[in-house]
């Protein structure tokens, strides 16, 4: 999968503040990467929010993977290639920009770790808020 260096910071740039360092569990230290219908999502929980970033490919390509939030979050701010090159196989993330990088998949029993999303069991009201008004 290729992206645009530029997008993706964007996107992990927004996700940055949710990752709460605060209470190490399986599921706080992780980010979970997948594609599906023509988008990236970059998701990361505490078990009490759960935070997913969208950006357009225009494409369809397969990925799945779930790596240490801070050490993709370091890599990704640090690249200043153009394009930034994602791919996974059985055991790690492939990440291609100034350099050739491997960040290794988390497992939870025999599987790859996705990360809970937070439900609400009785919700009153639903809508959508863009980024830049939750920022502000």
């Amino acid at each position: 999968m290729l992206i645009k260096t530029e997008e993706l910071k964007k996107i992990t740039d927004n996700i940055l503040p949710a990752v709460d360092t605060s209470v190490a569990t399986n599921y706080t230290e992780n980010l979970e990467l997948y594609s599906q219908n023509q988008s990236l999502y970059v998701c990361v929980t505490n078990r009490e929010y759960y935070v997913k970033s969208v950006l357009p490919l225009g494409y369809d390509e397969e990925l799945h993977a779930t790596v240490n939030a801070t050490l993709f979050l370091k890599l990704i701010s640090q690249i200043t290639t153009e394009d930034i090159e994602l791919k996974t196989d059985d055991k790690v993330l492939y990440i291609k920009g100034n350099g050739s990088y491997k960040l290794p998949l988390i497992y939870e029993d025999g599987a790859l770790l996705e990360l809970p999303k937070s439900e609400i069991e009785n919700p009153t009201c639903s809508m959508k808020i863009g980024t830049g008004i939750l920022n502000s």
